[in-house]
């Protein structure tokens, strides 16, 4: 079975005189699954008194109608009885200053954050709560799937600027003493690294006010191990009452499009493997942001490593609290959503979601219904896609496609040092610098991996491999890379490949880790600069909208491009049987649109696009024989899922012009028929002829 459906009940809302009407209404959409929260305020009001009452009706009415349930423990929402009993367990922000639970966006009955878990007592709390909820919910049998928390990430205060991190209670600072001391071992190794001199691990203190790179870096980095031990914990704790699935997804469109991931310290690939199934997260606005859900499923898929992984969140088609909105999106911007997400593999669509938040800061927003749970042109489009999935979710779910040929890497600890070098604003320049270079093969449906620097494979099964943010890549990673090269293969490195050493000190050359021999050439110095004029020879490019300039020096590799002074700017060297290219402007960064990524704080900074960034990078996949676009006509994206002695294929028209063209399959086919919403096409053996409507989505199905 293919899951599609909507999160529903969080809380108060929405009542239970509700309930009834919109399960009806959800069967008749063809939702099969609600996603439901269990927020410990509403559960347990009292300390040691659980309303199961409340959850099996809720179980009991959704099994009437034919509905699976998974069930998400809410743990950041404190009772009011627990605020007033454990405020010694409060967390604590960098000033020393507790922080008492209040309302927040997700949790509009208040109580949230919760209490910190790094102290043993609420560890304790968190298992009472969690295994005395399931004796109930383990008695129905609609129950599918658990989720011990949403979005696993370090909450982060929004209200400061920077955005205030967590924790500083003694808990937490005790916690990170102990993994400094797993990590380094000794003291004097800790005090190497950190430029310290601390007698002991004891007199260790979190960094606070201005960042510094190997102490804020080990900081996020032990934060990021941390919420992976709170997960397992309580999947552990899941897993030792019931033996259903237990499932996660991450925040904010992923780690690889998170501009808050230094303050969120989140790993999607670590905290994967902990769950039997994983997903994401994503409030896409407008057609322009697909490429970036683009990129966050095709990041999920590689952090699933095989596992199924689901659209857990995605927008309903209004993003937004009721005054702050800029209204529903229109028709073909929610197909667009929704098949932008399956068509890079996700075998789960569930929406953000059914009614209307009728209370807390989201009010009014995000709903697929009307005011009073009503029907919508979306609730309509939902009952179209809900007969598809029916039909034919299991080729999706069963289906392949065609293996990646390119990899672009990600490095959590250049993002880190990125967003410590923002003075722990964001990190915006290595999401832009990531999304730039996925736009590139998004637009001409190219098929990308999402490589992680500490856990990837085989490397040989990749002609091309990019390296977009690559300041502090991890040396394990750098020594791979290297016989990766010497191999046979090929990379593209942006500026400052390596200008962090393994410790995050600066290193004594540039390119580190050796890679001097490898890219044939040094860093001379590197700058701050939004502009620069390159040339090749042939052509000149004036180029804006940049973030650094990187100057070269002993160029022994071929000078590809240079500055106006005539200093190397883009440089290839053969090493071994393979090629590096280094280049000392982001092509990545300058090609991105900002629109397309997913931000968190808005700045008034301008995007500016230049078509020979993308040429560069696109001449090298065709040298390296990297199958190009199957489809003729441009701004149609295209993807062809197999399966049985059939095949599904997504048309996406992202123009605001009708586009005729032709597609190729790798197999001869007998027929093709629009399933999904319509348009005119016909099919000659191994060659689809069609014409699709401005901004139209379609899918067909050929045999």
């Amino acid at each position: 079975m293919f899951v599609f459906g909507t999160q529903y009940l969080r809380g108060a809302t929405p009542e239970r005189d509700q309930w009834k009407k919109d399960m009806e209404s959800m069967k008749e959409c063809g939702f099969n699954t609600i996603r439901a929260w269990l927020v410990w305020n509403a559960v347990e009001k009292q300390e040691g008194v659980y309303d199961h009452q409340y959850i099996s009706d809720f179980l009991t009415l959704a099994k009437e109608y034919e509905l699976d349930v998974g069930l998400l423990f809410h743990m950041h929402a404190c009772p009011a009885w627990a605020v007033k009993k454990y405020s010694k367990y409060f967390y604590v922000d960098e000033n020393n200053l507790p922080f008492e639970p209040a309302v927040r966006a997700n949790t509009p009955s208040g109580g949230w954050p919760g209490l910190c878990y790094d102290h043993p007592e609420v560890r304790e709390i968190e298992y009472n709560f969690i295994s005395n909820v399931i004796k109930e919910t383990k008695k129905h049998d609609n129950v599918v799937f658990y989720e011990p928390m949403n979005e696993p990430h370090q909450w982060i205060d929004f209200t400061k600027k920077p955005a205030g991190i967590f924790c500083y209670c003694p808990a937490s600072v005790k916690k990170f003493q102990g993994w400094l001391k797993n990590k380094y071992g000794d003291i004097q190794t800790l005090n190497n690294a950190w430029g310290y001199y601390y007698n002991d691990f004891s007199e260790v203190r979190p960094p606070r006010w201005i960042p510094s790179f190997s102490e804020y870096t080990d900081f996020r980095l032990f934060t990021v191990d941390n919420i992976a031990e709170e997960i397992k914990y309580r999947t552990d704790i899941i897993r030792s009452c019931d033996v259903k699935p237990v499932i996660a997804h991450a925040w904010g469109g992923g780690t690889i499009t998170c501009a808050q991931l230094g303050g969120s310290a989140f790993d999607d690939w670590k905290n994967a493997k902990i769950f039997d199934k994983w997903g994401y997260s994503a409030f896409p606005k407008s057609k322009n942001d697909c490429c970036s859900l683009g990129l966050g499923c095709e990041a999920t898929r590689c952090a699933a490593d095989g596992k199924e992984y689901w659209q857990s969140e995605l927008t309903a088609g209004i993003t937004g609290s009721l005054f702050n909105s800029t209204g529903r999106t229109d028709d073909e911007t929610f197909d667009k959503f929704s098949l932008e997400s399956i068509r890079h593999g996700a075998s789960g669509l569930l929406y953000w979601q059914y009614r209307k938040e009728r209370i807390g800061y989201e009010f009014g927003g995000f709903a697929l219904t009307d005011y009073d749970g009503g029907p919508t042109p979306f609730t309509k489009k939902a009952t179209k896609l809900g007969k598809f999935f029916k039909e034919y979710g299991d080729t999706l779910k069963e289906g392949t496609k065609k293996d990646a040929e390119v990899a672009l890497v990600f490095s959590m600890r250049s993002f880190l040092a990125d967003w410590t070098a923002s003075d722990k604003m964001s990190t915006k320049y290595s999401v832009d610098s990531v999304s730039g270079y996925y736009k590139m093969f998004w637009e001409e449906n190219i098929p990308v991996d999402v490589i992680h620097e500490e856990f990837f494979k085989d490397l040989g099964k990749y002609k091309l491999i990019i390296l977009p943010s690559s300041m502090a890549i991890a040396p394990q990673f750098a020594k791979a890379l290297k016989e990766y090269i010497k191999n046979g293969g090929t990379v593209i490195s942006d500026q400052s490949f390596g200008i962090f050493d393994d410790t995050l000190k600066l290193s004594y050359t540039v390119p580190g880790y050796g890679f001097d021999e490898v890219f044939g050439v040094k860093e001379d110095q590197l700058m701050v600069c939004d502009k620069a004029t390159v040339t090749n020879g042939k052509n000149t490019y004036s180029v804006k909208g940049m973030r650094y300039k990187e100057t070269l020096k002993d160029a022994k590799g071929k000078v590809l491009f240079t500055y106006d002074d005539n200093t190397p700017c883009i440089v290839s060297n053969n090493y071994g049987r393979g090629t590096a290219y280094l280049t000392g402007i982001n092509l990545g960064f300058i090609y991105s649109d900002r629109e397309l990524i997913s931000d968190d704080i808005k700045n008034s900074d301008e995007a500016i696009t230049y078509s020979f960034a993308k040429d560069f990078v696109i001449d090298i996949c065709k040298n390296l024989s990297i199958k190009g676009n199957c489809c003729s006509a441009k701004d149609v994206k295209v993807s062809i899922i197999e399966a049985y002695n059939e095949c599904i294929m997504i048309l996406i028209n992202n123009s605001p012009e009708d586009k005729q063209g032709t597609i190729k399959t790798e197999k001869n086919y007998k027929n093709v028929k629009p399933v999904y919403n319509d348009c005119i096409c016909t099919i000659d053996k191994d060659e689809v002829k069609f014409t699709l409507g401005a901004d139209k989505s379609v899918i067909l199905k050929l045999d």
